[in-house]
């Protein structure tokens, strides 16, 4: 029987492209999908309970927990045969193999907290083999991207030289500076694709001071900058001078997305030890949650005190505690702290042990927090690698094609003199391409912008966190190519000029 007609979800023909996108962090969604039930599973509640909280979770692999608690509560399947339904038509392999077990240990009668704790920690640690991986193949990459990069300036620098010693073809120059353009894109978005996937900011941080402060600074100095490139430009300071006035002004934005990403980093280490802590405390004086947090030391959690003073003043206030955590974990901005938060408070309201709920409601957390630290080993080093190399790959370019430009300006009068008076043979193997110079000249300014933008793209890509960073590595990359354009043409007049003299 085709059930697709009575549940339109189960054909997952419909949902093919939603599924290719959501596989990108469908491990890590899987991986707090099982935290969560194995957390709330321990407070002893019902079978429908955990399927209905499942479903109810902002992540991408809530949808099939949500199809087999329809199944069950709608047309009154049993959870054993919805679980094999659901997991039989999944098109991630993954989702397919967990559902296919869960539908085997509900119908063999085996509890689900002790089952989804164990795949709690089956799927953490695949999740952690999966992002070690990527954290290899982003070394690798990494690396790599230095070549490709190093690559598209020698083609660029040859494609000037070769302008020199025979005539190309105007098409011929622009072919080459569209392959510089394509390696420098196709390398910036090899990191990204191969970079380790997980959410570090919350969609809904608008309570966040830092992230308030990062999006008003976009607000107001993105246009500024825009503007005042075009104006630089239009009053004939030159590209360089714009990158420069371009790249100050969007600078602030950058420092304050780094702050941000700092002050989440932080947070997220001191969370895990601060939820068992918490559950520690309520446990063995025997008191609830709320209570606890009162004789909780906060000195264990210093990155957090100042969110734990807010959230203790608000529980004395008689608010409503769940009201409280949610405003407490956005106030972070942190993903991590807010599913974390949730699989503690909801757990502890169901009635769970809270040393226990404690413990796998930090599994997030500690998980990520050495994770990340292997990733920022590989992210660190690339950074100061990629933007020193792209200040030197520009002032490189930059000069060859001024030393050329200039000699051409020099020799041109000369040559067109000497061509009249050479031999046919000699002058068709030796055929200076003044035009095509000045067209290099020309293509090699958006060479240079394309460069800048895939670097910062690239930098960014590998460190992660919040899209406000990339302002700070554009910033740098823009303002190297504008301090390029500017000092390198100075440079080169003046070494021409002492060679004249002499």
């Amino acid at each position: 029987m085709n059930f697709s007609m009575f549940w339109p979800r189960l054909n997952r023909k419909d949902s093919s492209k939603k599924d290719s996108v959501d596989s990108e962090y469908l491990s890590y969604d899987l991986f707090y999908q099982l935290s969560y039930m194995s957390s709330i599973a321990a407070a002893g509640i019902s079978r429908s309970q955990i399927f209905e909280f499942a479903s109810q979770l902002p992540c991408s692999s809530s949808r099939y927990f949500k199809e087999i608690h329809l199944l069950a509560t709608q047309m009154r399947y049993d959870y054993a045969v919805a679980c094999r339904m659901v997991g039989e038509s999944a098109e991630a392999e993954s989702v397919k193999s967990l559902l296919l077990r869960l539908a085997s240990s509900l119908s063999s009668g085996e509890k689900e907290a002790d089952f989804l704790s164990q795949e709690a920690k089956v799927q953490a640690e695949a999740f952690k083999n999966e992002y070690e991986r990527d954290v290899e193949s982003l070394r690798k990459w990494t690396e790599a991207y230095a070549a490709l990069i190093i690559s598209a300036a020698l083609i660029v620098m040859v494609a000037a030289i070769s302008m020199l010693i025979y005539a190309v073809a105007t098409s011929f120059t622009v072919t080459l500076v569209g392959v510089t353009v394509c390696v420098a894109a196709v390398g910036s978005w090899a990191i990204h694709r191969v970079s380790p996937k997980e959410v570090r900011v919350h969609p809904h941080s608008s309570k966040c001071a830092a992230y308030s402060k990062a999006r008003w600074l976009a607000r107001l100095l993105l246009p500024a900058a825009v503007a005042c490139f075009f104006v630089t430009l239009l009053a004939g300071f030159g590209l360089g001078w714009a990158l420069i006035m371009g790249s100050i002004l969007i600078f602030p934005i950058g420092v304050a997305g780094v702050r941000f990403d700092r002050q989440i980093r932080k947070k997220d280490t001191d969370i895990s030890t601060f939820l068992r802590s918490l559950g520690n405390v309520a446990s063995a004086v025997e008191i609830t949650v709320s209570n606890a947090l009162e004789r909780l030391d906060q000195r264990s959690t210093a990155n957090l005190a100042k969110d734990v003073g807010r959230l203790h003043a608000r529980l004395d206030s008689r608010l409503k505690p769940e009201i409280c955590w949610q405003r407490f974990s956005l106030e972070t901005g942190s993903e991590t702290i807010y599913r974390s938060v949730k699989m503690f408070n909801d757990a502890a309201r169901l009635g769970g042990d809270p040393q226990e709920v404690g413990e796998r409601s930090s599994l997030v957390a500690t998980t990520l927090d050495f994770l990340r630290a292997k990733r920022a080993q590989v992210s660190s080093s690339f950074t100061f690698l990629a933007l020193g190399m792209h200040g030197a790959i520009v002032a490189l370019l930059v000069f060859v094609v001024q030393v050329i430009t200039l000699f051409a300006k020099v020799v041109e009068g000369v040559y067109t003199q000497s061509v009249a008076e050479a031999q046919t043979k000699a002058v068709e193997v030796f055929s200076f391409s003044f035009d095509s110079v000045r067209l290099l000249e020309t293509l090699t300014l958006p060479c240079i912008l394309v460069m800048s933008v895939a670097t910062a793209f690239a930098v960014k890509a590998a460190d992660g966190g919040n899209n406000y960073k990339l302002f700070s590595y554009l910033a740098v990359t823009l303002g190297l190519s504008g301090m390029g354009l500017v000092i390198i043409p100075g440079l080169v007049d003046g070494i021409f000029s002492s060679i004249e003299m002499m």
